[in-house]
């Protein structure tokens, strides 16, 4: 009897047999890997994720658009940094009334939200930006239209009306979180939802996702992005951005749960970074870094150095390869850096052509029609190429218009939480940066929405910072880390023998010590 209960113990495990068969079977992986589920818990999953969690969402997102218009209208843009970036949570529920829509009735529901219980919009920094893109854009949409013979602009039967539309409403998303999000509180939520996301990214790829000995096209950690067209590349890059912008919070702010939980975002981060073999986007976390260590903290620049040196070493073979494919056995250019060169000597000579306002919005694609490649991978040259030079300024404008709001608020922060704020969002942005000189990592809506999200938190926070008293907590490195909190004239006091604090209203306005509220 012992004899043969040994023999059963030495052969395989029940449960990684059946996970074989299941797999064979083309059952998802993450179901069965190191445990037995009965056929009756893969169909009681299989519900839940057709069907119950689908409606669950669609539910909440109902009742977050109402909550956001007559409540708070915070609440639409914190749900919205949490579907936003998972496409696989929110997709399916197009199926349902108004699921197509989510998106677009979160961002609508905050911005009325504002009208009716926020006082209103305020005076929103770099809003000049925002309109000038979306009229240009536009403008080059009719240029498309006009130049390849397209149906008008506004109506459906136009093929690019709505990625015009998506590209403004992703910009519209910096305007309803800096006007929604009115506290630092929620400004924390914010910012703590969008680090969330991509903690539940990388928990999902480091369970569910097994890297090769070799690099393979084929085995590449994608992400959610799957679901509405976008490959590994798109994913490697959006965790480049929210990895070093988590990386840089948790340097600088000293809460003691919340500084390690952004370290570990961070160094979470870096195992689907590495496998999503997205070359864009090991150089834009390589940015990132460099600009942390010339700011603040040196040590990194050693690291950098270090990883420079021994990285054949220390990376992974699969990654080693996929950085060194830029030529084949026989010396030429690989498939993909030869497609590359071909698609940028294209946009180069679509500028050329027409310099000053390009071809259209998404003329490139049209003029590529029935080609391989239609897309020139360099959002710079396709912003060139389709815009023109007045699009390039208006795209760098902007973004040097954002680098230096997040660069004032890391120097005059008066908070830890709020230098670490502006401090990682100089490193998303610097980021994002080298990733569209890879392809486009920057219009897409499940993409660039978190982006434009921390920026507004980033807007937000800087006006918070400049009404509020200054702390007593120094923040390292930061130019007003010798000052102390102003306070109230010597003699005030609270019930509870303390100076009294200023302190805000729910629309927050600041409202000094013993100022009377109304309701």
């Amino acid at each position: 009897m012992a004899r043969g209960a040994r023999q059963r113990r030495s052969g395989p495990r029940p449960g990684r047999a059946r996970g074989a068969r299941a797999c064979r079977a083309g059952l998802p992986r993450r179901l069965h890997r190191g445990r037995v589920v009965p056929a009756g818990g893969r169909a009681m999953i299989g519900a839940l994720k057709v069907f119950i969690l689908p409606l669950a969402i669609w539910l909440t997102m109902l009742s977050t658009v109402l909550l956001g218009i007559l409540w708070r209208a915070e609440l639409p843009v914190m749900l919205y940094a949490v579907l936003a970036p998972l496409p696989t949570l929110w997709y399916p529920t197009h199926d349902f009334v108004f699921g197509k829509d989510t998106m677009d009735l979160l961002i609508a529901s905050a911005m009325l939200g504002v009208v009716v219980n926020k006082g209103g919009f305020q005076r929103t920094p770099h809003l000049g930006w925002i309109v000038a893109i979306s009229v240009y854009t536009y403008a080059a949409l009719w240029n498309t239209t006009l130049r390849f013979g397209l149906d008008s602009p506004f109506t459906r039967s136009n093929p690019y009306l709505a990625d015009w539309k998506n590209y403004v409403l992703m910009l519209l998303v910096y305007v309803a979180a800096f006007n929604a999000v009115r506290t630092e509180q929620h400004v924390r939520w914010l910012v703590n939802l969008s680090v969330g996301a991509l903690l539940f990214m990388v928990q999902r790829e480091l369970t569910g996702f097994v890297a090769g000995s070799a690099f393979s096209y084929g085995s590449r950690a994608n992400g959610p992005f799957w679901v509405v067209g976008m490959n590994a590349n798109h994913f490697g890059a959006f965790v480049a951005h929210i990895g070093v912008f988590a990386l840089g919070l948790g340097l600088l702010d000293k809460h003691p749960v919340r500084r390690w939980v952004y370290l570990g975002a961070f160094a979470g981060s870096l195992y689907p970074l590495l496998f999503s073999y997205s070359r864009g986007a090991y150089l834009a976390v390589l940015a990132a870094l460099c600009v942390f260590g010339v700011m603040r903290h040196r040590w990194l620049l050693g690291l950098v150095a270090v990883l420079a040196v021994l990285w054949q070493v220390v990376l992974p073979d699969s990654v080693v390869d996929r950085i060194t494919m830029t030529e084949g056995e026989d010396g030429e250019l690989e498939a993909s850096a030869a497609g590359r060169v071909e698609v940028w000597e294209h946009a180069r000579t679509l500028f050329l052509q027409s310099p000053i306002f390009g071809i259209g919005l998404n003329g490139f694609m049209t003029a590529r029609a029935g080609e391989t490649l239609t897309d020139p991978h360099n959002f710079y040259l396709k912003v060139a190429a389709e815009q023109g030079v007045v699009g390039l300024l208006l795209l760098f404008g902007m973004l040097l218009a954002f680098l230096h709001s997040a660069w004032r608020l890391q120097r005059d922060a008066r908070t830890p939480f709020a230098a670490g704020l502006g401090y990682g969002g100089m490193g998303c942005i610097i980021a994002v940066m080298v990733t569209n000189a890879f392809g486009d990592r920057f219009s897409q809506l499940a993409l660039g929405s978190t982006f434009f999200l921390l920026l507004g938190a980033i807007e937000r926070m800087r006006l918070l910072q400049a009404e509020a008293p200054e702390s007593t907590d120094p923040v390292p490195g930061a130019a007003g880390a010798a000052r102390t909190r102003s306070g109230p004239p010597s003699g005030a006091v609270g019930r509870d023998g303390r100076p009294p604090r200023a302190r805000r209203d729910r629309n927050g306005r600041l409202i000094a010590p013993g100022e009377a509220t109304s309701r």
